[in-house]
């Protein structure tokens, strides 16, 4: 990937994040003229998340200053601090330069490898963001189940849900320390303490399952990017040609970061290969 075509990807990617916010906002707006308060918020969300990933993938100095400022909009009317009036009235003003923004970003002689936006192009292309809201899903359930009378498992199971939540949708190295540390609770603490409770079998198959399933999509993904990077440098960088490596943190398909596969995890085992 040339200084050239590594701009163009960055463009595009920025350009099609930029393209789903808008039509995020399209719908929002025709909802807010409706009485479907519940189709509202939904949309508000929706668009609360789409602006987010635009200014996730621009620079500071790239971010125009209607989006932080659109950004804020969404999350007092999220929140109730603003009436839906507000809220329409903020995109009134701002929909002109919303929807006409060029995005120009620095001379491409002097762009740098943007790594970040090659891990959010193959993340967003995964299903890497609905397997973590599964098990994020699957974790609440047996969190509020019940059946578990250890504080120190509950206040566990918390932090561990949190933690997903907090970096599932942040950087390379943030996903990947959330991922680690799930299994890690997993395997050394959560398996063997609430295998213990009958009820809860289906809900440990269901975790089970998706754990696995998000352990290919994580080697996948891994596996995209590290090629990605390795081309993309060999291809700046003439005298790295067919030396470029990249041994960042990240899972091969036994999980070797951690020295566990998920998929043997309940049983305390690495699967034999």
């Amino acid at each position: 990937m040339s200084s050239n075509i590594s701009v163009q990807f960055h463009m595009r990617f920025v350009t099609e994040k930029h393209q789903e916010l808008i039509k995020a906002l399209d719908n929002l707006v025709q909802s807010l003229v409706s009485e479907d308060l519940n189709s509202k918020k939904a949309l508000a969300q929706i668009a609360f998340q789409k602006a987010n990933d635009l200014k996730s993938a621009v620079s500071s100095q790239d971010c125009p200053s209607w989006l932080p400022s659109l950004i804020d909009g969404l999350n007092y009317f999220n929140t109730g601090e603003w009436a839906q009036g507000n809220l329409i009235d903020h995109i009134i003003r701002n929909i002109t330069p919303i929807k006409g923004h060029a995005w120009i970003f620095e001379d491409q002689s002097k762009t740098a490898f943007d790594f970040d936006s090659i891990f959010e192009h193959y993340k967003s292309e995964s299903k890497l963001p609905e397997l973590f809201d599964e098990i994020i899903r699957i974790l609440e359930e047996i969190e509020a189940c019940g059946e578990i009378d250890s504080l120190a498992m509950i206040s566990a199971l918390d932090k561990v849900i949190s933690t997903i939540k907090k970096n599932k949708d942040g950087s390379y190295f943030s996903l990947n320390s959330a991922w680690a540390f799930l299994i890690s609770f997993l395997k050394n603490y959560m398996w063997g303490e609430l295998s213990k409770i009958p009820i809860l079998g289906t809900a440990l198959e269901a975790l089970e399952k998706t754990i696995k399933e998000t352990n290919e999509e994580m080697f996948k993904v891994h596996s995209q990017v590290q090629k990605e990077m390795a081309r993309t440098v060999e291809v700046e960088v003439k005298g790295l040609k067919d030396k470029a490596s990249f041994k960042f943190i990240g899972y091969d398909k036994a999980n070797a970061i951690i020295h566990e596969n998920p998929a043997s995890l309940t049983h305390g085992q690495t699967e034999k290969r």
